[in-house]
């Protein structure tokens, strides 16, 4: 396992740093409104009737240098909405959303989900993989296991809406695979074409 603001005097969705998001409103209305953990089919289908593009939360669609960035639009003790910006390659850590609400809406690109379920060994196998284009509704319950990907080709990004409710403070995180022995390094390590056994 690894551990991993307020509405303004309009009520319009505002960030920390003062930016209006008028489309999110209605959004953002419903998540100032709670006191506990949002409903994932509220929240599902919430983000299936906002109709944002990039150009609406361009504030916050902010890339980092090394892997996805994620750019709070808003937080309080019961969620946290954010846009998450993705390059060629970037990707989340296989991972669960434990006591945690969390749905995404992709906003630009084409994003990749590869689903997980645990195996009597005590890995996990992958068993399905969904391609997730402009619209596309992901939500994940607590024992759900997943990885989010932007597997496009370089150049193009991947910009999604997240909602977790309440914000993510930890989770669990896990391997695909059981380290290489280190007897087994050198050879795995061996050039392409030598002749390797089983």
């Amino acid at each position: 396992m690894t551990r991993l603001d307020s509405p303004n005097k309009d009520g319009c969705c505002t960030t920390l740093e003062g930016h209006r998001y008028p489309k999110l409103d209605g959004l953002v209305q419903y998540l100032d409104s709670l006191s506990g953990r949002a409903s994932l089919a509220k929240l599902t289908e919430l983000l299936r009737g906002a109709n944002v593009s990039r150009e609406d939360i361009a504030p916050s669609c902010v890339f980092g240098a090394k892997g996805y960035r994620r750019n709070t639009i808003k937080r309080t003790n019961w969620y946290e909405l954010l846009a998450l910006c993705w390059r060629s390659g970037d990707r989340t850590p296989i991972h669960d959303h434990q006591g945690v609400s969390c749905a995404f809406k992709v906003v630009e690109g084409t994003g990749t989900e590869i689903r997980f379920a645990p195996t009597p060994s005590g890995l996990i196998c992958p068993v399905q993989t969904v391609p997730m284009a402009p619209g596309y509704v992901c939500a994940a319950d607590d024992a759900d296991i997943h990885e989010v990907a932007n597997m496009q080709a370089p150049g193009t990004d991947l910009i999604t809406l997240h909602i977790y409710s309440p914000p993510i403070k930890s989770m669990n995180v896990y391997e695909f695979t059981a380290p290489v022995p280190e007897n087994c390094n050198a050879v795995y390590g061996r050039a392409a074409g030598a002749d390797i056994p089983c």
